[in-house]
């Protein structure tokens, strides 16, 4: 059991405190506010809850640390990355449309990014009390167990996740036809929480993940658990995946990556 940094104890402690109100309110979904952000895309009064939360927590224990999150979230915001200042990048409910649906594949997710650089992150799945977390250098963990990503490296039983937004009108047929493809080589699955899907990439669980034009609290967790358990997050020419420019986050293990590269470039 390595030794937890102090900033992923204060990650904890807001992942779970915001949980309290979450999973009390999936209990009484019918008593749920909901409003339409965006083409199918929704916000509740969970998330709304959650994030104040989340927001008061890393504030009282970490003041001198910035913020950003996504329902507040304006395009000023990226402007506290240039800064020296660390910064929290937070998702109260990823999985929005899951949990408003009764659907428990939902969860909680923290990245902390200093100088532009991902140094730690957490996702909680409250759940199954699964509390994934990394920090740089200190490996990639659920709960006291090590993570570590797949070791297959071939398609054949391998399991794939992968996400597709409505939303994005002009890059939807593309992304259909990558699942079209990918469906001929291995099992796809598209679960509806990003950040659960890449700490299942770090679990091994899946073998891969891609997606594309996720927003950085989506992802910046889970691409450092990813890393931190051995793993590598790509764009889609195959160099490191930069949050703060790529449009296609392609994460898996070495051993698969590029394989899997290989299938989705056919299609840009």
């Amino acid at each position: 059991m390595s030794i937890i940094p102090p900033v992923i104890v204060v990650m904890e402690k807001a992942c779970r405190n915001a949980a309290k109100g979450l999973v009390r309110d999936f209990g009484e979904l019918e008593k749920l506010q909901i409003s339409k952000k965006d083409k199918n895309d929704f916000v509740s009064s969970a998330d709304l809850k959650a994030s104040e939360t989340i927001s008061y927590n890393l504030n009282k224990d970490r003041p001198d640390f910035l913020q950003i999150e996504e329902e507040s979230y304006t395009e000023k915001d990226l402007e506290k990355l240039e800064g020296d200042d660390p910064v929290f990048i937070f998702d109260p409910l990823d999985g929005t449309k899951n949990f408003i649906h009764g659907n428990g594949y939902f969860s909680i997710s923290i990245g902390l990014m200093h100088r532009k650089e991902i140094i730690a992150g957490a996702t909680y799945n409250p759940i199954l009390n699964e509390f994934f977390w990394a920090h740089k250098g200190s490996g990639s963990w659920i709960n006291n167990q090590r993570l570590r990503v797949s070791n297959r490296d071939k398609f054949e039983g391998s399991v794939f996740a992968t996400g597709i937004q409505i939303k994005h009108a002009d890059i939807l047929d593309r992304c259909v036809s990558q699942v079209s493809h990918m469906l001929k080589k291995a099992s796809i699955r598209i679960m509806g929480s990003a950040a659960l899907d890449l700490a299942h990439v770090a679990s091994g669980k899946f073998d891969g993940f891609w997606v594309s034009r996720l927003n950085i609290w989506d992802i910046t967790a889970g691409i450092i658990l990813i890393k931190e358990a051995g793993g590598v997050c790509l764009n889609i020419e195959g160099k490191e995946f930069n949050p703060l420019k790529d449009e296609v986050l392609v994460a898996s293990s070495a051993a698969i990556s590029n394989q899997l590269l290989k299938n989705l470039q056919i299609f840009t």
